[in-house]
């Protein structure tokens, strides 16, 4: 039986870009840079991605997205909206 490719189903792809926010020098420096609205590509475009990657899949009304764990490793934390409001996602 062949692996499931959640991947290659996915709607879109997140793409790691990431919006920085500025820091007061009252807040502690986190040893990450969250993603903030993240950016997505189609799964055909996430050349970067093989079959055996991780994602954390979500599936919002009709739109599903994968938001891949070597991304979020680097990241810690995705701040991102679907239909019903803002999420978190973290790894």
């Amino acid at each position: 039986m062949q692996r499931f490719r959640l991947a290659a189903i996915m709607a879109s792809v997140l793409f790691g870009s990431a919006a920085v926010t500025a820091q007061g020098p009252s807040q502690p420096s986190l040893p990450y840079t969250a993603v903030h609205d993240p950016q997505f590509i189609t799964p055909s475009a996430a050349l970067f991605m093989g079959d055996e990657d991780r994602v954390i899949g979500l599936m919002a009304g009709k739109t599903a997205k994968a938001y891949p764990a070597g991304i979020l490793s680097q990241h810690g934390l995705v701040e991102d909206h679907t239909p019903d409001g803002p999420i978190a996602i973290t790894w």
